[in-house]
């Protein structure tokens, strides 16, 4: 089981000041409250003792039924791979990666030079390459199955997944139909639902419409709840559009939402894992459009980081998302900025590496540029070893002034754990860049991806996983075809 290095406690704000943010939180709940669309989400909060008004459609939380749910998310617990060797144990502080997340509409094409829509052969090729990035610990999506009629695509990306990463999953489910199938297909590929349930290997969506909503989008929680399945309490508030125009106020009233589906989880199942992922985007008044990737929203996460302490609870968050439309150098600069900030700070899950336009899509190179960056950002919180081995005084003192560490027994030894070994980018000489058709970092990641790629297979699935996802994918088809 991975065991995720701890970030760095960069502290963005003052306790006190996080304090006052839960505060802030709680009074919303009580006033104005939570708008429901969903029925069955009324029904949970009015069993469970929160006042609410069906005529208004309106949940109100009092102070104490959050704390009560504070106290029985659990603060650490497994989020596992089909395969338990990408098993993850997750707490506050500790730091993964994970490539993209919610399905984009569009893909970059290298071969192109634009966007282009994607087909499930990208899913299933984006997957692969997710699946066998060392850095890269859990799978999202920088595409979608653009190929397939819009009704089913969702499901056939459920089957790409899962055809193609033991990796655990964490993705949209934007109903309960689309809860109820994807536990039903995850359950295929596990073996049977009896072995998702010991070893939940999917994560699933629930999220608030900001300001202060819920709709059926998050009715799907129920079901996750239950089978003892991560809930994401994930939601996308945008500073100055569809929250206060402040950090403070937007972190205020996130932070309310996703308290709220926190809540939500407990009351459906106590001691049921959440991860805590209240956004922090910007929308852009110069552009008029959600910002993936601004300083401001960057500096609001790493307060998100300090609630997620402060309720000791995993988080889950933005932080290798670009607003470049191809990966350059402002890409580069972007992805490195947000999982350097999220890593110090202190997120559990950094999502959306290798995504690109504000998460409208992705490319398979910069997947890989995100990965490199990972392997960086994972050497940085390694930190630096002082004892006396590591101080080399004895050694410093043998070699005196003349002579030379190169050659020295220490320097072998001890080398290959203190130095960085890049994986994708490259240090050579300048004559020997030249000499290799003076290649840019994307012309070298292009290669590696078409490298990687044609060695790729599918996993192993158990049984007869394969003919039973076919048909479930048949079935969703047929139903769909009536309606």
């Amino acid at each position: 089981m991975k065991k995720g290095i701890k970030g760095v406690s960069l502290k963005m704000v003052s306790d006190s000041a996080v304090e006052k943010i839960h505060n802030a939180s709680v009074e919303l709940l009580e006033y104005p409250g939570i708008y429901s669309e969903s029925d069955l989400i009324l029904e949970v909060f009015k069993k469970g003792g929160a006042q609410v008004d069906l005529d208004l459609r309106v949940i109100k939380i009092p102070k104490e039924m959050v704390e009560e749910s504070l106290k029985l998310a659990p603060e650490s617990f497994v989020l596992y791979g089909r395969d338990p060797a990408f098993d993850m144990l997750l707490e506050p502080g500790m730091v993964y990666f994970g490539l993209g997340g919610s399905p984009e509409p569009y893909i970059w094409d290298y071969n192109e030079n634009k966007k282009r829509r994607p087909s499930k052969k990208d899913m299933v090729e984006c997957t692969r390459l997710g699946e066998a990035l060392k850095n890269i610990d859990f799978i999202g999506s920088i595409c979608c199955a653009g190929d397939k009629p819009e009704d089913l695509q969702l499901f056939h990306e459920y089957d790409a997944l899962l055809r193609n990463t033991n990796k655990p999953l964490l993705y949209s489910a934007p109903s309960r139909f689309h809860t109820q199938k994807f536990i039903e297909m995850a359950a295929i590929a596990s073996g049977g639902e009896d072995k998702l349930r010991e070893r939940p290997s999917i994560g699933i969506f629930t999220e608030t419409v900001s300001p202060m909503k819920v709709g059926k989008y998050s009715d799907g929680t129920i079901d996750a709840a239950e089978m003892g399945i991560p809930v994401i309490v994930a939601l996308a508030p945008m500073m100055g559009a569809t929250s206060p125009a402040t950090k403070a106020g937007t972190l205020a009233q996130g932070n309310a939402e996703a308290l709220f589906g926190v809540v939500l989880a407990q009351l459906v199942k106590p001691g049921a894992p959440v991860l805590y992922g209240p956004g922090t985007g910007t929308f852009d008044m110069a552009v008029s459009q959600y910002s993936y990737a601004s300083p401001e929203q960057a500096a609001a996460r790493a307060v998100v980081a300090q609630l997620g302490e402060y309720y000791k609870l995993p988080t889950y968050n933005l932080g290798g998302a670009t607003e470049a439309k191809m990966p350059d150098a402002e890409a580069g600069a972007q992805a490195m900025m947000g999982m350097l900030l999220n890593a110090l700070s202190g997120i559990t899950l950094t999502k959306v590496l290798g995504t690109l336009a504000s998460g409208m899509y992705g490319a398979k190179e910069m997947l890989l540029i995100c990965d490199e960056i990972a392997h960086m950002v994972k050497e940085v919180l390694k930190g630096i070893k002082i004892n006396e081995e590591t101080l080399a005084l004895n050694i410093i003192k043998d070699v005196g002034f003349k002579g030379s560490f190169l050659s020295h027994d220490h320097t072998f030894e001890t080398f290959r754990n203190e130095f960085f070994f890049p994986n994708l980018f490259k240090r050579q000489s300048i004559d020997a860049w030249e000499k290799t058709d003076k290649k840019n970092i994307l012309d070298v990641a292009h290669q590696k991806v078409n490298d990687m790629l044609d060695t790729l297979k599918p996993v192993e699935l158990p049984g007869s996983a394969d003919e039973e996802l076919k048909k479930v994918l048949a079935d969703i088809e047929k139903s769909y075809s009536k309606k």
